[in-house]
């Protein structure tokens, strides 16, 4: 394994994916320590018979075994949502573990072509972990135009694929593990990162990203070819890391905004001790993803904007000390 890029899970890789659908969830464990490495696997043990996948460098990162979900519903198409297009076959659902302490659910799709225009048994779904066949014609809408439309949209009255429902799901059975004591060391938000991955790049991956509240982004990942797509899927799992730590550190700082210097460290603090070394964009994705994290990082300034909020804090942790100190010695003079 190199020492350079984070495990590769494999996948089933159809040969012409039509677009790659994902939702990731991502919060802080709730849990009062930092798991070390056999907590970490008793937690994401979930399916027997299988092994936890981890590395430890250059932060500590763990993989549970893959889940399925089986679907049968509609792919709704466009912004719109006017077109759809049934689908039949399974969702991979992975939980997964970074530095003992953040907590992510990682759900995806890879949606092809089907061979037969009819509903195949469920045998023929279940041994391609992770793909979904298209049955029937595609809706007259080109992926260009839908963007991160596809797969997102819900037309009045028809069942459609419901990533955020699954996603929901099996991170919920994360978090009440029995092992996990449900108190965390500060209060959190749950961030919502949808994405789509399609084929085309001619020189290399570009994607881009947009942020659509305070808890939900969506990114869209161009590969050149269909082997690149697990690149993909492990790039925006890191996205949606960096993107969590750098929501968790604006509300941290805004809440603290309201109270005086005592209850300020109490809030900034923990973020300092359990966060802050967990900030790594890139460290964790293959070789081949590293020059569009630059790329965004550079569009979007995060790690600027994260050194300017560590940076804050600590200023103001050390300002409250220092009248905190003074005040101290003023009541023991007088």
């Amino acid at each position: 394994m190199s020492a350079s890029a984070p495990p590769r899970r494999t996948t089933s890789r159809p040969s012409t994916p039509v677009v790659v659908l994902g939702e990731i969830r991502t919060r802080l464990l709730p849990h009062s320590l930092t798991l070390d490495s056999l907590a970490t696997e008793e937690v994401l043990a979930t399916v027997a018979g299988t092994t936890v996948v981890r590395r430890e460098r250059p932060c500590p990162l763990a993989f549970s075994p893959r889940r399925a979900t089986g679907i049968d519903c509609h792919l709704g198409w466009g912004e719109t949502a006017s077109a759809t297009a049934r689908v039949v076959g399974t969702v991979a659902s992975t939980a997964i573990l970074v530095g003992g302490r953040i907590a992510q659910l990682s759900s995806h799709t890879t949606v092809v072509r089907a061979q037969q225009k009819k509903r195949m048994p469920w045998s023929h779904y279940i041994g391609r972990l992770g793909v979904t066949e298209i049955i029937g014609e595609l809706p007259d809408h080109s992926i260009a135009d839908t963007e991160l439309a596809a797969g997102f949209y819900a037309p009045r009255g028809a069942t459609t694929l419901d990533l955020g429902s699954i996603c929901t799901g099996h991170l919920e059975d994360l978090r009440s593990s029995p092992l996990l004591d449900q108190r965390p060391p500060l209060r959190a938000p749950t961030t919502r990162l949808r994405w789509c991955a399609v084929i085309g790049g001619s020189t290399g991956p570009a994607v881009s990203m947009r942020v659509e509240d305070g808890e939900s982004r969506t990114l869209r990942v161009t590969v050149k070819e269909a082997a690149d797509l697990p690149d993909a899927l492990r790039f925006c799992e890191d996205v949606a890391i960096h993107d969590w730590l750098l929501t968790v550190i604006d509300a941290r700082v805004r809440s603290a905004e309201a109270f005086d210097d005592g209850r300020q460290v109490a809030i900034l603090a923990p973020v300092l001790e359990h966060l802050t070394h967990l900030w790594m964009p890139g460290a964790q994705v293959a070789a081949s993803m590293r020059a569009p994290w630059r790329d965004l990082q550079t569009a979007a300034g995060l790690s600027k904007q994260w050194t300017a909020r560590v940076e804050q804090i600590q200023r103001r942790i050390e300002v409250a000390t220092y009248y905190a100190a003074r005040g101290a010695n003023s009541v023991g003079r007088s």
